[in-house]
């Protein structure tokens, strides 16, 4: 599969997800059972997944560069270790991390990068995508009826964190195309995108 292509469909599948958590959430607002809060959970966690995701595919196909990118940072970013087996022979593991610490991974490059974005995780944000995962968790592998009651709170932490993980998303498409264009050469040291034409 091509670079283009695992974009184009980590995209594709990540708004379809999305238009779902619009879809629950009207649900949920005209009937707010605890049924459709727990619809709501899985919708707005499954998306949360697939735009992270589809942050992580667009930084490794466009931020980094044939010069920039290191084997580390690509096979982090595709949740790949790799292993010898006894024939010594060299294979890939998957090997997944929690939601919290893609995201910061996903900074890290984006700052080693010089894509200019600012995300504050040590805000309230931060405890949303912690707690959701929690919420996930507990809707998702129910023990007992307490596993699966959802409440408003439970809902809005949820949804709370789908937006920043979705805004993370857009700041970094904004920031890397911001400093593409700061690369472009002017033909000198003064712009002349805004130059009055003449």
């Amino acid at each position: 599969m091509t670079k283009k292509k695992s974009f184009y469909a980590s995209d594709q599948f990540a708004k379809v997800l999305a238009e779902g958590v619009s879809q629950a959430k009207q649900r949920m607002e005209s009937d707010p059972s605890e049924s459709h809060r727990r619809e709501f959970v899985r919708a707005t966690c499954s998306a949360i997944e697939a735009q992270s995701w589809q942050l992580k595919m667009y930084v490794m196909e466009k931020v980094l560069t044939k010069k920039t990118a290191s084997v580390h940072d690509i096979s982090a970013l595709k949740e790949e270790s790799y292993a010898i087996n006894d024939k010594g022979e060299i294979y890939v593991q998957p090997r997944g991390y929690s939601l919290k610490v893609g995201l910061r991974l996903v900074y890290s490059i984006l700052m080693r990068h010089g894509v200019p974005v600012r995300i504050d995780f040590g805000s309230a944000d931060r405890k949303n995508i912690d707690d959701t995962v929690k919420i996930r968790n507990r809707v998702m592998h129910p023990k007992c009826m307490g596993d699966i009651s959802v409440s408003e709170s439970d809902a809005e932490c949820c949804y709370n964190a789908f937006l920043f993980v979705h805004n993370m998303l857009l700041t970094t498409i904004l920031g890397s195309a911001l400093a593409s264009l700061n690369q472009i050469p002017t033909g000198g040291g003064k712009s002349e995108f805004f130059s009055s034409a003449k």
